[in-house]
């Protein structure tokens, strides 16, 4: 009788977790964010590309940190040095001393290559009324270092500019869950085939590749009260599909966008 007792309960719980909750309330995040900074002049993730976006209106940057060798944030959206810069290898087998040397942008903006910043780097430099969604990528499924580093940066020293965290790994979704209830996290979605694991890690916002959004996920985002936030949107009607849905908040490459 226990047994069965104690096999219903656990039934129930897994039911409502699944199916009965809601996003818990969090700050809306600006209408518009800048994909990796604004890449008309600079390359992505960099100073000089967060710089850019910021004098072009854009109160709100989206970011890609990934961890060196060394344990050192670093903002790059590929761990594959060879696809962007003058570097060679992966940055999370270098240090932070060889990351400073190298350069990125090198076939994007031949004319203006810039160094790969430090998180800390952009906190200092970025203006702290500017919120910053910082995206977290993973070499693997259970790479959790980055998130362990920010994470304790975050408990240690805390971050003054509004921000979100997100990443389309789960388990870091999960652990901000679990060990930062403080910290709003963000679920990316390239692949409506994973779009299940957003009933069991219960994100604060959901991020799905725009071209992927149909009337059934509007509908779940109303039903569990989950802001949607939508990339990568970068035409007039797009937004204007988004304004009429009502959608939370777009990322965008287009800094014409920002004044629409």
């Amino acid at each position: 009788m226990l047994e069965l007792l104690f096999f219903i309960t656990i039934t129930l719980l897994l039911v409502r977790h699944r199916y009965f909750w809601t996003a818990r309330k969090r700050p809306k995040p600006p209408k518009v964010m800048a994909h990796r900074g604004m890449k008309i002049k600079s390359p992505e993730n960099t100073l000089s590309s967060y710089k850019e976006a910021i004098s072009v209106g854009f109160k709100a940057i989206e970011l890609d940190i990934l961890q060196t060798q060394d344990g050192t944030l670093v903002c790059s959206h590929n761990f594959d040095l060879e696809r962007e810069t003058n570097g060679h290898g992966c940055i999370h087998h270098q240090n932070i001393a060889k990351v400073k040397e190298i350069q990125t942008g090198i076939y994007s903006h031949k004319a203006n290559p810039q160094s790969i910043p430090t998180f800390f780097d952009v906190l200092a430099t970025v203006p702290e009324d500017i919120f910053l969604n910082i995206e977290i990528k993973t070499h693997r499924l259970f790479d959790l270092s980055a998130a362990f580093t920010l994470g304790k940066s975050i408990r240690e020293n805390g971050i003054k500019h509004p921000f979100m965290v997100s990443s389309f790994n789960p388990f870091v979704v999960a652990y901000y869950r679990l060990f930062h209830p403080n910290v709003s996290i963000g679920f990316i979605l390239q692949d409506t085939e994973w779009s299940w694991v957003t009933h069991w890690v219960h994100p604060d916002y959901f991020h799905p590749r725009g071209d992927l959004v149909d009337g059934e996920m509007i509908e779940m985002s109303k039903r569990h009260q989950l802001p949607l936030n939508l990339w990568t949107i970068n035409t007039a009607p797009a937004m204007a599909w988004c304004n009429r849905n009502k959608i939370a908040s777009m990322i965008t490459d287009n800094p014409k966008v920002v004044h629409a």
